[in-house]
């Protein structure tokens, strides 16, 4: 699962400043600073924030997209979509009616600086920050889907009250990629009612660009089905592997979801504290006991 990241300005702009592109860059942060909220070091899918997603149309530049796929025979307003499209599992992607024409036509990357998992232990839940072990920004494999009404098109947010504003600028609705996880991932995303342990499927500069090809046959991230040409293509299992290589570091940081009975006392309690700072939990350190600290 990826349902909460870190995304700051920075690691948003980054895959634009790297081709050496300053206009783009800067238009990338005129955007984003007009258009969504920032600084922010947690962001829940399940709030459907607006980001900043890269396209094989304009693989250097940005549209704003909001987190959660709207499927393009969904006619309804995009609150009553009844299923949850934040994460897309690069297993059936291709198959599923959900998903498979944004899969086939519509691929982005979203940069970010890390994620948020939660580990299961006997004592208790505790969030981790996942990030790149050298702290360069984070590409997450997305795929999109343009807005399909008008309710869900780039409009003047001018001319939308405060409360819609935000939402009339997303000119695409998003899902992450999701493979299985690799050996640190499957050591924290360990929730007991899961079948597999399961992470976002994260690309290096290589595989970016593989990424952004729009034809299938023509990508190394994809293989055709040994079965014939008619059935789907699956994602290469060595772009998988390459995923899995890229080397991450972790730690634990104070809970996500703030509320009086579960926010330790020494934690932050105001929204610009930095949720991915290193907060330590003593029932995990060696040795440590119920009676620990009592002397």
């Amino acid at each position: 699962m990826c349902y909460d990241i870190k995304a700051s300005l920075e690691a948003q702009k980054s895959r634009a400043q790297r081709s050496g592109n300053l206009d783009a860059a800067q238009e990338i942060e005129t955007l984003l600073r007009k258009h969504t909220k920032l600084p922010q070091s947690h962001l829940s899918g399940f709030d459907h924030p607006i980001l900043g997603i890269y396209t094989h149309d304009n693989p250097y530049a940005i549209r704003l997209g909001r987190w959660g796929l709207i499927p393009h025979w969904f006619q309804g307003r995009a609150e009553e979509l009844k299923f949850n499209t934040l994460n897309a599992r690069s297993e059936g992607m291709l198959e599923k009616a959900a998903y498979a024409q944004a899969a086939e036509h519509y691929r982005g990357i979203l940069m970010i600086d890390g994620f948020y998992e939660h580990q299961h232990q006997a004592s208790g839940i505790y969030p981790y920050y996942i990030y790149r072990k050298d702290l360069k920004p984070m590409a997450l494999a997305c795929i999109y889907q343009p807005a399909y009404n008008d309710e869900n098109k780039v409009s003047d947010p001018e001319k939308h009250s405060d409360k819609n504003a935000r939402q009339a600028t997303a000119a695409l609705s998003f899902s992450i990629v999701t493979i299985q996880a690799n050996e640190l991932m499957s050591t924290i995303h360990n929730n007991p009612k899961l079948k597999e342990a399961r992470m976002p499927l994260i690309l290096n500069t290589h595989m970016q660009e593989q990424w952004l090809v729009p034809e299938l046959h023509k990508s190394e991230a994809f293989a055709q089905s040994a079965a014939g040409k008619h059935n789907s293509p699956t994602l290469n299992q060595e772009f998988i592997l390459q995923s899995h290589e890229i080397q991450l570091d972790c730690h634990t940081v104070a809970p996500l979801r703030q509320n009086k009975r579960t926010m330790p006392r020494n934690a932050a309690l105001n929204n610009e504290r930095d949720a991915s700072a290193r907060f330590d939990y003593p029932e995990l350190s060696p040795g440590w006991d119920l009676f620990s600290g009592l002397n």
